[in-house]
């Protein structure tokens, strides 16, 4: 073979190599150091948790968890809650496994925050934490705290009607604000009451007819909630609310002369600060 037709071929290969390490890469293959990057990121753990966005006072909170990716042999996952002003997380639970369900113990009223971490010694190889609010029942005697309403005791024939709030409606047409609460933190406000007159009111008019108190919870975003309640006869309205809106109750009447309506009740929140403060 000539050193000329030597030439010609090792040229040729040359220009072949060249042209391979230009070639586009197949379709959705991913560059080498980059599928190394995802790799890595995939194996990275994680932890993930359900709890429901509410829990009742007392009552035992459930929950759903799921680790992904890989972890060593030594891990410890666990449940927690921060205590004291320095937010230290304090262990609640330790769970054993992958994922599963289980459930943390009943708390007070008020917000928290959960955290469920995973663990290898002291370091946080993952976490994740939630806020929920836990509610409960708080009497109206607790959330007027500090209010200078007209607390007392009316009493009727059939009932004697301790009450927290009274009032006295004007016209038909106009009724009265008894109260108002802007800063929301309850799901729910039941109201007792009941429609009452003055004694004078009774004596001087023959054949009088006593009036029905008229109690109505208004909202920003729900629809009126309202009921009546005939003369000394007590009644109650029940309505949810929405925490963070603001709501209101009022007062008004049907037939007679405007009587005294008198109020009590609760809500259920998660704070048993006044609402008035």
């Amino acid at each position: 073979m000539s050193s000329r037709f030597r030439l010609a071929v090792s040229s040729v290969a040359i220009l072949i190599g060249a042209a391979l390490l230009v070639l586009p890469a197949p379709a959705g293959a991913a560059p080498r150091h980059q599928r190394h990057h995802n790799h890595r990121h995939h194996d990275k753990p994680r932890v993930f948790w359900k709890l429901p966005g509410r829990a009742s006072e007392g009552q035992a909170i459930p929950f759903t968890w799921k680790v992904k990716g890989r972890i060593g042999g030594k891990y410890r996952l666990i449940a927690q809650r921060p205590v004291g002003t320095a937010r230290v997380w304090r262990t609640m639970l330790r769970l054993r496994t992958r994922q599963g369900s289980a459930e943390l113990p009943g708390q007070k009223l008020g917000k928290y925050r959960f955290r469920l971490a995973l663990l290898e010694g002291r370091r946080v190889l993952a976490k994740q934490v939630v806020g929920i609010g836990v509610f409960g029942q708080v009497p109206f005697s607790t959330l007027f705290r500090g209010h200078y309403g007209h607390s007392g005791v009316y009493a009727a024939p059939s009932v004697s009607f301790p009450y927290i709030e009274e009032t006295k409606p004007g016209q038909f047409d106009r009724p009265v604000t008894v109260f108002s609460v802007k800063d929301n933190r309850c799901t729910v406000v039941h109201i007792d009451f009941i429609t009452g007159e003055e004694q004078w009111v009774l004596e001087v008019h023959e054949g009088y007819r006593p009036a029905t108190g008229i109690i109505t919870v208004v909202q920003q975003s729900r629809d009126p909630v309202s009921d009546s309640a005939p003369f000394n006869s007590p009644n109650a309205v029940d309505a949810e609310l929405v925490p963070g809106q603001t709501w209101s109750v009022l007062a008004a009447y049907e037939n007679g002369e405007p009587p005294h309506i008198y109020l009590n009740g609760y809500a259920v929140c998660n704070s048993t600060e006044p609402f008035f403060s």
